[in-house]
């Protein structure tokens, strides 16, 4: 009997044990059942990330024209990933934001050379959007003027600078009125029928371009004119307001940065263009474009003349100074200053070759080669200005005038995949991939002149330029993101695999015992 009793507590014994191993295994099988899982809801959240950011726009190659895939692809974009039409201008979203004001300016490059009528109908609506967000002279906001200004206010109503109302207006009317410039220059569309007229802006192509020349002429010549613009014995220049409510909430007076002041130019070149296009007698049309001129020259006269390896480039500052060291440009405001590519594509005074050293400045000095760009013009990177992976796109529509900078441009925008989701990138590389396909490159233009004294030599790139997140480079390279996915589940596979015959064996161990 006592005999029976050990066997049965030993017998006992064995079962807890055995029962204590498949508990364990259950419960890693569980665990790796979970990591599989995970992996495949990792994969699905990064698909849907990629889905949801619109990754859907195609840039094949630098080479040929553009492709039916690409050409396409845009256009499907515009239909299923295009955000709301922005309805204010709050972080100057109506000026230079991806999704405000810059992807306007995409479907305008993009319309330049396809004249897709499906696209400008989409800047039609988004210009209308545009001009309907102007401050209301009536029941609007008050400004640092005493009056609610014809402008397009970008500080919140409880921000303690919530008045403040400075030189993007006018790129708020760039916008705009470029989008009537288009109209005006193809008589065809005049007596068709826009998109649907929500705000009273004119019921045909032409009276909705009118609208748009006649209201942002309103506000030029109240919001930006009389402020900004002074006539001095070396021609017009553009200033801060000495006023002392604007003095308090901007709390800097001086010239205006160069970027600010593209963007007023834009919009009065713009006007001078809408006008002369309409024919109808404004007298601001010579004015406006004599502003932009003097902007052009104000700018390349302070501009430091540099020779790298050998190339005439630029060096220049963030606003007028006499060392670019006093107040550095960086890369990121750059692609504003070169608008002064407008005041040349009119005629207004700017020479080739001034254009051809600030191209070389981005082939020979921002480029740090292998599709890393300087955190300032200098090519210098640091704490506050990090380096890049691609120009932005007005230094790519530069590019029609050379072919290097197209390759250089093009390449970083293919390799980044900034052409994913990057509506104004999109459009000014195909824009400049169509034309070098219908275009031969023209002769190197010469340049003699010899700079005043050597530059300082840009340091080269640190491995800390070159870092980025673990969540950009998985957005970036989907390959590495499949191959991560794919490494996952093989692993947690086998590691089932390997549980389950553990368990076989342990059962088989106990059972022979």
């Amino acid at each position: 009997r006592r005999l029976s009793r050990k066997n049965d507590l030993r017998m006992t014994d064995r079962e807890l044990q055995l029962r204590a191993v498949r508990l364990r295994k259950k419960t890693l099988e569980v665990i790796f059942r979970g990591a599989k899982m995970l992996t495949l809801f990792l994969c699905f959240c990064l698909s849907a990330i990629e889905s949801e950011a619109g990754h859907d726009m195609r840039f094949e190659s630098l080479d040929g024209d553009v492709t039916t895939n690409e050409y396409r692809s845009f256009i499907e974009h515009l239909d299923r990933q295009m955000p709301p039409t922005p309805s204010n201008n709050i972080g100057n979203v109506m000026v230079y934001e991806r999704v405000g004001g810059a992807t306007l300016h995409g479907m305008q490059t993009f319309y330049s050379f396809t004249h897709d009528k499906r696209v400008l109908d989409k800047a039609v609506e988004w210009s209308d959007a545009f001009l309907h967000a102007r401050n209301d002279p009536v029941t609007g906001r008050m400004q640092w003027t005493g009056n609610r200004e014809l402008c397009w206010p970008n500080k919140e109503t409880n921000d303690v600078i919530a008045a403040y109302s400075g030189a993007e207006n006018g790129d708020v009317i760039e916008h705009i009125v470029n989008t009537a410039r288009l109209i005006l220059e193809d008589s065809s569309l005049w007596k068709e029928t826009p998109p649907p007229d929500k705000f009273g802006f004119g019921a045909t192509y032409l009276d909705r371009a009118k609208t748009y020349v006649r209201e942002c002429q309103r506000s030029a010549e109240t919001t930006i004119v009389p402020w900004f613009l002074r006539n001095t014995k070396d021609g017009y220049r553009l200033y801060r307001p000495e006023a002392p409510a604007y003095v308090k909430f901007f709390n800097e007076t001086g010239p205006l940065p160069w970027n600010q002041q593209q963007c007023i130019v834009g919009g009065l070149l713009r006007l001078a263009q809408g006008h002369r296009l309409l024919d109808d007698g404004n007298t601001n049309i010579v004015f406006y474009e004599q502003i932009t001129r003097d902007a052009a020259v104000w700018f390349f006269e302070n501009a430091k003349l540099v020779n790298v390896n050998g190339h005439n480039c630029y060096d220049w500052g963030y606003l007028a100074v006499d060392d670019p060291e006093e107040h550095r440009e960086d890369t990121g405001h750059s692609f504003y200053d070169t608008y002064v590519l407008r005041a040349y594509d009119a005629k207004l005074g700017v020479e080739r070759v001034q254009l051809q050293r600030l191209i070389n400045t981005a082939l020979f000095v921002i480029n740090r080669g292998s599709n890393v760009f300087g955190g300032y013009v200098n090519g210098v990177t640091n704490q506050y200005r990090e380096a890049r992976k691609f120009l932005h796109y007005p230094w790519i529509e530069m590019s029609v005038l050379d072919r290097r900078l197209y390759e250089l441009t093009a390449n970083a925008v293919l390799v980044s995949h900034e052409f994913y989701d990057d509506i104004p990138v999109e459009a000014a590389v195909l824009y400049a991939k169509h034309y070098w396909a219908t275009h031969e490159p023209e002769p190197e233009v010469a340049d003699n002149a010899k700079p005043a004294t050597a530059p300082g030599k840009p340091r080269p790139p640190t491995r800390h330029d070159n870092e980025s997140s673990l969540l950009a480079v998985l957005n970036r390279h989907r390959w590495l993101t499949a191959g991560i996915t794919a490494l996952c589940w093989l692993v947690t596979s086998l590691l089932i695999k390997f549980s389950r015959r553990s368990k076989t064996s342990v059962v088989s161990k106990n059972q022979n015992s």
